[in-house]
């Protein structure tokens, strides 16, 4: 497989022969030397619409590329250069003509020595010249059987001209036409072939900068590689031995994983790119290349781990980063990396304080974060990181809108980040600062202007703007929308938004949750209002809500208002006084204070009890074993679940009986690590018997439905069994618990 040189560019090789010859009319000179330029300059870094263009172009064929040259004309009255060009390429009957044509180009590149005069050579410094000696260089070191594989892609690329070339030249094609019958290669033959292998001959150097320019669309758009260019590179890559060309597929399958939602897959994608971008740098490279890829692997990890939440992990990373760009002076590197921590602290201020956790004291000192975005804003203008800046002026927009409620200095921050972006082109940072207008618009009540800001990325940026802006901005306008009476037509925008995203698992996340949130706004709006049955169920999922968000101060702030909501009104139910109550001792269970819980969960219990309430009994007693539960009451909880279990299951109310089922499993286990002697029979007992427990409240969750609950019951499953020394019930425990996300993202796709 040749490196550089490819049908294509042998086509262009004959063009340029033809050029320097004079064969073109002075007055389409100009407009054949721009068609060769443009194919010769290198194209890689192409992002965008230029790099989708860059695909359909090495599947072109012939007659498609080379068809802008109709419009110029040749030396030839009543020819075009189009037309001399397909004379030039038919003439071409062998590997033998394909040898002399470069031993013909090697003449015309002037020499090293003036001495000799040469007419119309090519100066030995220009794009022209360059192309035709790298060309000839490898084609000179092509093997044999690599040569005649780069002919046959060559015959089966012109086919395609076959017909317009017969028509303008009879005779050449009819003698054509007998000899190529005769040997079976006939051009029918060979647009066959090319049909059947379409897009199979493409240069590693193709490969690597369409690989280079998928990659920077999926960092600044945040997208993933269409279906159809996925399947050519892979096709491509296959054929390419090249340690560069695989390095690189490795980190597109790393932002491909990552899109789609698959953590272990893009972990694991993320250190395959790293190893084999060192091994392709060779032992030369030593241990500089290493600490160099080093720290921008960190960094890549850190964003990875935030993404799917893994705070703690994201910090430990960005700080050994942080530690590596210093040891480097790597600026760049280190200013990013400050600016994430940043955001990282921010978006997750009840994290543990890390070694880095304040940008000011890397500088010794102990200023906040004001200080700290000051910092960042001085070194971006020091070292002209204009897009530092900007994005460092939005954060601090956003800490004054949040700490501050400052709306106008906030304004003014954006407006400054703005005119950073439009002084330097920071297209990517537009969408964002577009967010961040609406945000501040809506916090003025300038409900219009808003909607203009959001309106603003899908209008003029469009398909340029990263996708994760697209959708926020999408969503808040069709939540607006939805606030202006018109539900049905917010659902009606995300829905038609919906197929962009699909595959993103974090956008698509984004836009079904808005669109259940249209949904319920809309329902809310058309149920009978003043329902107290309907009411209740809407506070309990409230409340059920921020118990899995893990936001047990805000769960508990909202059981006591409906609390104090049921207290001295005649007309409210005793029963859902008690409910209340049986959350609130819950809530303080899940806090660590199962103290606080325990007489609450008793008094509920008690008074369930005496007025008959079943229900709510059996809520209260699961509620009171937990709590004795993590009192280490063990036996005491398993004889009250063994008590209630049967009438739980009665009740057909599957998510109490399944919690039960795990609560009494873990009772069992209780027992047995406190009252069983230790490699005793009777433990072994406790241990199996709590294994059957919590496989029972395993079904039960699965039945719901409930994600999180069959999830927390694998993970006990496997601890078990690695306790009995039963490896494989492990493993599956282990693969049911990795499958589970995977078939809840292909069920979402």
């Amino acid at each position: 497989m040749a490196r550089y040189l490819t049908p294509v560019r042998i086509g262009i090789l004959i063009l340029t022969e033809q050029y320097l010859s004079g064969q073109f009319a002075s007055s389409g000179q100009l407009g054949v030397l721009s068609f060769i330029a443009s194919h010769i300059t290198a194209r890689g870094g192409s992002t965008g619409k230029e790099g989708q263009d860059a695909f359909v172009g090495l599947d072109a064929n012939a007659a498609e590329i080379l068809g802008p040259l109709a419009k110029f004309a040749s030396d030839v009255p009543g020819r075009t250069a189009y037309d001399a060009l397909l004379q030039r390429l038919w003439k071409l009957d062998g590997l033998d003509a394909a040898y002399e044509l470069f031993e013909r180009l090697g003449q015309v590149i002037a020499p090293i020595s003036e001495a000799e005069e040469v007419q119309k050579v090519v100066s030995r410094a220009s794009p022209l010249s360059q192309s035709i000696r790298r060309c000839s260089v490898e084609f000179t070191r092509l093997q044999f059987a690599d040569t005649q594989a780069l002919w046959a892609a060559f015959v089966a690329w012109r086919a395609s001209t076959y017909d317009i070339w017969a028509q303008r030249n009879p005779d050449a094609a009819a003698c054509y036409a007998e000899i190529a019958t005769s040997s079976g290669d006939h051009p029918a033959n060979a647009r066959r072939s090319m049909t059947e292998e379409e897009g199979r001959y493409v240069s590693a150097e193709d490969t690597n900068d369409l690989i280079t320019s998928s990659v920077h669309h999926l960092q600044k758009m945040g997208t993933r590689v269409p279906d159809a260019m996925r399947r050519k590179l892979q096709s491509w890559i296959h054929e390419q031995r090249d340690a560069g060309v695989q390095s690189l597929q490795h980190f597109l399958a790393f932002f491909e994983h990552w899109r789609s939602g698959q953590y272990t897959m893009a972990l694991e994608s993320l250190h395959r790119y790293f190893d084999y971008s060192l091994i392709g740098k060779g032992p030369s490279g030593g241990t500089e290349n290493m600490r160099i890829y080093y720290q921008y692997a960190l960094l890549h990890l850190s964003v990875l781990h935030a993404d799917f939440d893994c705070w703690e992990e994201s910090v430990d990373a960005m700080d050994e980063c942080i530690a590596t760009a210093r040891e480097n002076q790597d600026t760049a590197c280190l200013n990013f990396a400050l600016s994430w921590l940043l955001y990282l602290r921010q978006a997750k201020p009840d994290n543990r304080v890390s070694a880095f956790g304040s940008v000011s004291g890397l500088l010794g000192g102990t200023a906040g974060e004001q200080d700290e975005i000051s910092f960042l804003k001085a070194k971006a203008r020091e070292t002209k990181h204009w897009s530092l800046l900007s994005s460092t002026l939005l954060e601090e927009a956003k800490l004054d809108m949040y700490m501050t409620g400052s709306t106008t200095k906030s304004v003014e921050l954006i407006m400054q980040s703005a005119f950073v972006n439009v002084q330097h082109d920071l297209r990517t940072l537009m969408p964002a600062t577009s967010l961040f207008e609406g945000a501040a618009f809506d916090r003025l009540a300038q409900s219009q202007l808003a909607a203009r800001a959001h309106d603003t990325i899908q209008i003029v940026y469009g398909d340029q703007a990263p996708l994760s802006d697209r959708t926020r901005s999408l969503c808040r306008t069709a939540y607006g929308i939805a606030q202006n009476g018109r539900c049905s037509a917010g659902l009606d925008m995300l829905r038609d938004f919906l197929p962009c995203v699909s595959g993103v698992l974090k956008l698509e996340q984004r836009v079904t949750a808005f669109m259940n949130l249209l949904q319920l706004m809309g329902s809310l709006r058309q149920c009978v209002l003043g329902d107290p049955e309907l009411d209740f169920e809407l506070d309990l999922l409230e409340i059920e809500l921020y118990i899995r968000q893990r936001d047990l101060d805000t769960a508990m702030k909202a059981v006591n208002a409906h609390i104090r909501q049921t207290e001295g009104h005649s007309p409210a139910d005793i029963a859902h006084r008690l409910h209340f109550l049986v959350l609130k001792s819950t809530i303080f269970a899940l806090s660590g204070q199962a103290t606080k819980g325990f007489s609450i969960a008793l008094r509920a219990a008690s008074t369930a009890a005496r007025l008959r309430l079943l229900p709510t009994l059996l809520e209260a007693i699961a509620a009171l074993a937990t709590t004795l539960k993590d009192l280490s009451e063990f036996d005491a909880a398993r004889r009250l679940l063994d008590a209630a279990l049967p009438m739980m299951i009665e009740t057909r109310h599957c998510r109490l009986t399944a919690r039960s089922f795990v609560t009494l499993g873990e009772g069992h286990v209780g027992l047995a690590g406190t009252t069983c002697a230790p490699d005793s029979s009777e433990r072994l007992q406790q241990i199996r018997a709590a294994e059957a427990l919590i496989e029972r409240g395993r079904e039960s969750y699965a039945r719901l439905e409930d994600t999180s609950g069959v999830l927390d019951c694998l993970v006990m499953e496997a601890a078990l069994a690695r306790w009995r020394g039963d490896a494989q019930l492990a493993a599956r425990a282990d693969a049911q618990y990795a499958q589970i996300p995977r078939d809840r993202h292909e069920a979402a796709e």
